[in-house]
């Protein structure tokens, strides 16, 4: 068990390109996505009574679409970036990502990670509470 809790992205070489850590200790949960050494996003939750809320801040990124079921499109400075959607009957959970603007491939699969993440992160508390 590690704190802060880290996923690490490597490349073809094990390069490390991304770094996604959720911030220890923080009453809402948050989360930082590092691309190349740089803190480009944060997904944080926002504090709601009836359905957990997140907004993602960061890069001029914007997610359009249902992203808590993986179904969206990002957006960065208003210009499409990529599709993110999520594959059916597959072992696990697998995505289809197309990406638009090859600059935004570390990025997009960084956002995908991270989201996937905190929908994880979400579920284990869920279960954790239901006795």
């Amino acid at each position: 068990m590690q704190i802060p809790k880290t996923f690490s992205i490597m490349n073809t070489t094990r390069d490390e390109v991304a770094l996604i850590t959720k911030k220890a200790f923080s009453f809402l949960p948050k989360f930082f996505v590092e691309v190349n050494g740089r803190e480009v996003l944060t997904i944080r939750k926002e504090f709601s009574f009836l359905k957990a809320r997140y907004s993602i801040d960061g890069a001029g990124i914007e997610v359009h679409g249902n992203w808590w079921d993986m179904d969206f499109q990002v957006l960065q400075h208003g210009e499409v970036a990529g599709q993110v959607s999520k594959e059916w009957f597959t072992w696990g959970d697998s995505y289809k990502i197309q990406i638009l603007d090859e600059k935004m491939e570390t990025i997009m699969i960084a956002l995908v990670v991270a989201i996937d993440c905190v929908k994880a992160d979400q579920a284990a508390a869920s279960s954790a509470t239901i006795t």
